[in-house]
């Protein structure tokens, strides 16, 4: 076996000493502030305004077909076959009212989580490079300065296990600057 050169193994040394002297950098970020106040949410808080929109405009055209059945209905004589088909009409214009709102809903819910899923990735993209250009070895989540929510004993548990920062100085906190990379041109 090729023994290693004195001069070499002095060097490994050396350069294991110097990296264990050199500590890393460590940056807090609080995520919830930079999702509140980076652009990219205010275009997609617009797109999804204009969602919005176009389905209460539909959800109004429906209540307006249900209240004109309805008076419809009041002006007919019960047991009647137009009384019958009119209240026919008048219920399904009802659930469909009713169904339109769910929709709304649901899609306002899943269009909302698809926004924040993108901007979250958009914001872990823009957080690596930020650090890899200011020489930051470490970003975290700084969920210190959180105050617990009011809930069962369950979910105090739920919120305390999801904590991971119990401290973090203030001279760490990198969020301004964060926020000022992504939204910069």
């Amino acid at each position: 076996m090729k023994s290693m050169h004195p001069f070499v193994a002095a060097g490994v040394v050396l350069l294991a000493v110097v990296h264990v002297l050199d500590p890393p950098v460590i940056g807090t970020v609080n995520l919830e502030r930079v999702f509140h106040d980076i652009q990219a949410r205010k275009l997609a808080e617009g797109v999804l305004q204009s969602d919005i929109e176009i389905y209460e405009t539909r959800k109004l055209e429906l209540r307006a077909e249900a209240k004109r059945l309805d008076a419809d209905l009041e002006m007919l004589v019960p047991g009647t076959k137009r009384y019958d088909a009119v209240q026919k009409q008048q219920m399904q214009a009802a659930l469909d009212f009713r169904a339109m709102g769910e929709f709304i809903q649901y899609k306002l819910d899943t269009t909302r989580a698809e926004a924040r899923r993108k901007l979250f990735d958009e914001i872990i993209g823009e957080a690596a490079k930020y650090a890899a250009a200011n020489g930051i070895d470490f970003l975290v989540t700084d969920d210190s300065k959180l105050s617990l929510q009011s809930g069962t004993d369950m979910q105090i548990v739920q919120q305390l296990a999801l904590r991971r920062i119990i401290y973090a100085n203030d001279a760490y906190d990198i969020t301004d600057k964060l926020i000022d990379w992504i939204n910069g041109p």
